[in-house]
């Protein structure tokens, strides 16, 4: 049997070396008081229950799986960051920078969100029960699956966000801006859309039981299998609407009457 050549050895022996990171290497990935004491952005898994993070810039972080209930990010700057599946419940993001930023699978229950800009966020599968989102703006941003049952929209900008298949069961959107936004399939009982704005909506197979629609703006809206059951649309707009296999059962119509 021939020895190995010297090349062979060499890079065997390298592999060997460098194949595996150092023990210490992942903790320095994740160190807690590095990234309180602003030394990096990147805290991956890390403990950090109930700290203050207020004004703090971090841009681009990855906080992936980061217990951050209780935590305080007003008006901190999270643009583009990585939260997805982060425990962010009761956590403080008012008026927080959340463009493009990750937050897939968080938990963010009774959260504050109000005045956020979340325009591009990815909310994906996130659970934002009782979340208060008042005025929040999630221009193009990505809520399918998400679960928002009571969750407080008011007022929100939504344009072209995408709830498909999402709960909002008992949610707020009270005077919510909504022009093209997606809820086909959403499941979204006994919710509020008074005086919303849902021009050019896809709300096809969407359950809207018990919602209420008061002078809501449906025009051109695709409500096509739609359950509308018992829902109040008095006065609502519903020009050029897309009603084929809309389930409209003791719903309240525009002009008042009541659908058999």
């Amino acid at each position: 049997m021939r020895p190995a050549s010297p090349i062979i050895a060499a890079v065997t022996l390298a592999c060997a070396l460098g194949g595996a990171a150092p023990p210490h290497a992942s903790a320095q990935a994740a160190d807690p008081a590095a990234f309180l004491a602003g030394q990096t952005k990147d805290c991956p898994g890390c403990n950090l229950a109930g700290v203050s993070l207020k004004r703090r810039n971090l841009a681009g972080a990855n906080l992936a799986g980061a217990n951050l209930a209780g935590a305080s990010f007003h008006r901190a700057v999270l643009r583009g960051a990585n939260l997805a599946g982060a425990d962010l419940t009761g956590a403080n993001l008012n008026k927080t920078d959340l463009i493009q930023a990750d937050l897939s699978g968080a938990k963010l229950a009774n959260a504050m969100l109000f005045e956020a800009d979340a325009s591009r966020a990815n909310f994906s599968r996130a659970n934002l029960t009782e979340a208060l989102m008042g005025s929040i703006r999630l221009l193009n941003g990505r809520l399918d699956r998400a679960i928002l049952t009571e969750a407080d929209l008011e007022a929100a900008l939504l344009n072209e966000a995408n709830f498909a298949n999402a709960t909002l069961n008992g949610a707020n959107l009270h005077q919510g801006r909504m022009l093209r936004v997606n809820l086909s399939g959403a499941v979204a009982n006994s919710t509020e859309f008074t005086q919303a704005t849902l021009r050019d909506a896809n709300l096809s197979g969407a359950q809207l039981g018990e919602s209420i629609f008061y002078l809501a703006d449906l025009g051109g809206a695709n409500l096509s299998g739609a359950d509308l059951n018992h829902a109040v649309l008095r006065s609502a707009k519903m020009d050029n609407t897309n009603q084929t296999g809309t389930v409209f059962t003791g719903a309240m119509m525009p002009d008042n009457t009541i659908h058999p």
